[in-house]
């Protein structure tokens, strides 16, 4: 034992030795040639962004990043407050059952592809310290792809969503601006169907994915920007609670029935990890 002591400490004095002996080094930058440089690519992970619309000023975070989700979310009431002219069921987004993916039709419609969320202030007078004040944010996505199982009895909000055959359910028909919408209230021609009646929705077609989802919190109606470039603005967003979707929006099943959305089998034989 005292001999590798030995030895260890006679290893440590060399390496020392070596450090104090060896050149210094030296890096010097150089310039890369364009040939270089197209090779070379990067993003921040996450950006930053300021702007400002009709008196009000909006800062954006957004997270450059592509995700997958699979998750089933029940029982979601949202904006729970009285409404007088349409109270509804007393809550602005009112779902018995939100499915992102549906397990019945193989492993490609399990998850749905989320693309650049993002987190978005609203302000009033940033430049007076006296009278500024938070109106509310959004949480969006820039890209929304795949299938959704829903079961819905009321939701505020600016929303198109086709049958997939030319008939579109389109919350501007309604006379009181889709706050605490059932999808009823605006006729047979111009509400084909209703929101009950939707089982499952699909997001983006082969053009590409659904682009201008998100839900916001406000204390007063707030006019956004488009959330990507070459979009139109959205539809003025109401107090409240609020979801706008109205990009490549399709509901795939008019009976009501939401399809499964289960986890994965594992194969015979196989452990969770931690022998669960």
């Amino acid at each position: 034992m005292k001999m590798i002591k030995l030895l260890m400490n006679r290893l440590q004095v060399l390496g020392l030795c070596a450090l104090l002996i060896a050149p210094a080094a030296h890096a010097q930058m150089s310039a890369l040639h364009d040939t270089e440089l197209a090779g070379v690519w990067g993003q921040a992970m996450v950006s930053i962004s300021n702007s400002s619309l009709n008196g009000l000023d909006f800062s954006r975070f957004t997270l450059n990043a592509d995700l997958s989700l699979s998750a089933n979310f029940s029982k979601l009431r949202l904006g729970e407050y009285t409404h007088a002219p349409r109270n509804g069921s007393g809550a602005d987004i009112d779902l018995n059952l939100l499915q992102f993916g549906r397990s019945d039709l193989g492993s490609a419609q399990r998850t749905v592809a989320l693309s650049n969320p993002f987190f978005e202030l609203v302000y009033r007078n940033v430049g007076d310290a006296n009278s500024r004040e938070i109106i509310g944010m959004r949480l969006g996505f820039e890209g929304v792809s795949g299938a959704f199982g829903l079961s819905a009895k009321a939701i505020s909000g600016s929303l198109a969503i086709s049958d997939g055959a030319g008939l579109t359910l389109d919350s501007r028909s309604d006379p009181l601006g889709g706050k605490r919408w059932d999808g009823s209230t605006c006729g047979a021609s111009a509400c084909p169907f209703t929101l009950a009646q939707i089982g499952t929705l699909q997001a983006g077609d082969s053009s590409g994915a659904s682009r201008d989802l998100f839900l916001s919190v406000l204390k007063q109606a707030v006019q956004f920007p488009a959330a990507v470039a070459g979009m139109p603005a959205p539809d003025l967003a109401q107090a409240g609670l609020w979801m706008n979707w109205r990009d490549k929006l399709t509901a795939t099943n008019l009976g009501g029935l939401v399809p499964p959305n289960l986890p994965p089998t594992m194969p015979t034989g196989l452990v969770k990890p931690g022998g669960g």
